[in-house]
């Protein structure tokens, strides 16, 4: 049986994709062989010593520890692209809100005491929230993976000029670009000319802060910003300081500071990015299966520390080996399996950074003594029998 612990609520339908014949999925399992979460923050947990995977049913990893995972040999899983179009379609809520200021209108209107003439206070919030129609507006969207190239294309459907600025694009993502949407190789031009900006990038070290002051004191002074990827992208005191100079109209954001509350030109959202049913049973069901392929055939899809590495079986006995990135470890791997007179009927190797995985598919079962031989290879991290019949 394979125990997967829970640490959050997730979706029934991720959960039902564990068979309940050969797994156990609980909010109690001690020893879990996998972790299925969302927001929980295992930054802090101890890592318990029987684990071998994590998967996070959403995209960002940041409350995940990436590199003692990855010391240790453990792949985490996410669902990329599973709550895109949820992301996708409130950014165009926020576009919609901001550009005809229903944000402030609203708040206008709470302030109003039932002593007010309510009819002169309607005809006032009338011409001071006039607002604007998008078909002619720049958008620069930063970061066209799969959300960013959703927006893109929304917006350009609206009949809005659309910059997208990306030095890592994908292939995939060039392709799934509509025509007619720009991209530029220069941030601060985009900056420049777009009325509305939003944001879409993971967070790393390199991309904290990556919203300041800088950038901010090249956008108009009528734009708006749209932050629905991560709160540490943008720098909330660079925020302040342009709100109060009117360097910038508005700043949307999903994560909700105590230092942005009360300012009538910041739009909180408490975190909705991927809050609808269909997103999280997307996730639920896309991490639940990386994690159920991981644990029976050793196969890695959508790993954010690992790379992917996917082999049909072709026999019973399989073999899989995490390594440290070396040059000839693999040839070490067959020497040995040769070494017992054991044919590789089919093998997959990949890396990814630091780490090399290897999967193999060979002709007869993998005894304890061939296991501990090859994890004794200088590199060698990890050597799991995943044959048939010792599961």
């Amino acid at each position: 049986m394979y125990k997967i612990l829970k640490l959050n609520n997730i979706a029934k339908e991720g959960i039902e994709s564990f068979p309940e014949d050969t797994y156990i999925v609980g909010e109690d399992i001690s020893d879990p062989d996998a972790i299925i979460l969302r927001s929980f923050d295992m930054r802090s947990m101890g890592i318990p010593s029987s684990l071998k995977a994590v998967g996070r049913a959403g995209t960002g990893v940041n409350n995940i520890p990436l590199e003692k995972l990855s010391d240790l040999a453990i792949p985490v899983f996410n669902a990329p692209g599973a709550n895109a179009n949820a992301v996708k379609e409130l950014v165009i809520v926020a576009i919609l809100i901001c550009a005809r200021n229903i944000h402030q209108a609203r708040l206008y209107l709470e302030k109003i005491d039932e002593s007010d003439d309510l009819n002169k206070k309607i005809e006032f919030a009338k011409k001071q929230y006039v607002g604007y129609e998008l078909p002619g507006k720049t958008i620069g969207v930063i970061g066209l993976g799969s959300v960013g190239v959703r927006v893109a294309n929304a917006c350009l459907n609206l009949g809005m000029n659309v910059v997208g600025f990306d030095p890592l694009m994908t292939v995939q993502s060039a392709w799934n670009l509509q025509p007619g949407i720009e991209k530029s190789d220069n941030l601060e031009n985009l900056l420049k000319q777009a009325d509305i900006t939003s944001i879409h990038i993971p967070l790393t070290d390199d991309t904290k802060d990556f919203i300041n002051t800088e950038k901010l004191s090249v956008m108009k002074n009528d734009s708006i910003l749209i932050n629905l990827s991560r709160a540490e992208i943008v720098n909330n005191s660079a925020i302040q300081t342009a709100l109060n100079k009117k360097s910038i109209k508005t700043y949307v954001t999903d994560f909700p500071d105590k230092t942005l509350l009360k300012n009538d030109n910041v739009f909180l959202l408490p975190h909705l990015g991927a809050s609808t049913k269909e997103a999280e049973i997307k996730c639920a069901k896309m991490v639940a299966m990386s994690l159920k392929s991981f644990l029976e055939d050793g196969s890695i899809n959508n790993s954010v520390n690992f790379p992917d590495v996917q082999l049909a079986r072709t026999t019973d006995y399989r073999l899989t080996i995490t390594n440290q990135n070396r040059p000839n470890i693999v040839g070490q791997f067959t020497t040995c399996l040769g070494e017992e007179n054991i044919n590789i009927n089919d093998l997959s190797h990949k890396n990814y950074n630091n780490i090399g995985y290897t999967v193999l598919d060979v002709d007869k079962p993998l005894t304890n003594e061939i296991l501990q031989n090859i994890s004794q290879i200088e590199g060698v991290i990890t050597a799991k029998n995943l044959s048939k019949s010792t599961q």
